[in-house]
């Protein structure tokens, strides 16, 4: 899969935003590379610093770590019909909901990124099994439209380096809390 290059025919803020963390990177390198990166930057925390978020009504990194272990399920779900049911209607999710109702704020870091790991290391397996053909196949998402296999892999990747980021962020701040 080749790196996105420009992002001007991108109108959907979301996936400009999201697309634009990948410009210039192999999409599968990101992806494959994230639960290693993940275990790395949560590795020496404590309670208090996982589950404490930059400011009020933000996600702390075990809310960010939850919601990537059920992204990467969404993903699952996104793929598989796009691949053997090309043209399908993708549903959206809306993450709000899904942490409030899934309760992300008293998840288990080490089941989360376990799960995370476990279906997303079927996933770069998956990809690297695709034929050039089979990456044009599509699903119909329900609030942005037609979306490649190739373009919802470069989505991911690029949502996978938001969250990075965000727990880096989130990481620095930590430093300075104590059980």
């Amino acid at each position: 899969m080749k790196p996105i290059a420009s992002l001007r025919h991108i109108r959907n803020p979301y996936t400009r935003r999201m697309l634009s963390n990948v410009i210039g990177k192999d999409p599968l390198n990101v992806l494959a590379s994230t639960p290693a990166r993940l275990r790395r930057l949560v590795g020496r925390l404590n309670e208090k610093q996982l589950r404490t978020p930059l400011a009020k009504g933000k996600w702390s990194i075990i809310q960010i770590v939850t919601h990537l272990a059920d992204v990467e399920v969404v993903l699952a779900f996104r793929i598989r019909i796009a691949l053997a049911q090309s043209g399908s209607p993708l549903q959206a999710m809306d993450q709000d909901r899904w942490a409030s109702g899934l309760h992300y704020d008293k998840a288990n870091l080490k089941r989360k990124l376990d799960l995370f790991a476990a279906v997303r290391g079927d996933h770069i397996r998956l990809f690297r099994s695709l034929k050039t053909d089979e990456w044009k196949r599509y699903g119909m998402h329900q609030e942005r439209g037609k979306e490649t296999v190739e373009h919802i892999v470069r989505l991911y990747a690029g949502h996978d380096i938001n969250h990075l980021k965000q727990i880096e962020m989130i990481r620095k701040s930590a430093r300075n809390i104590k059980l």
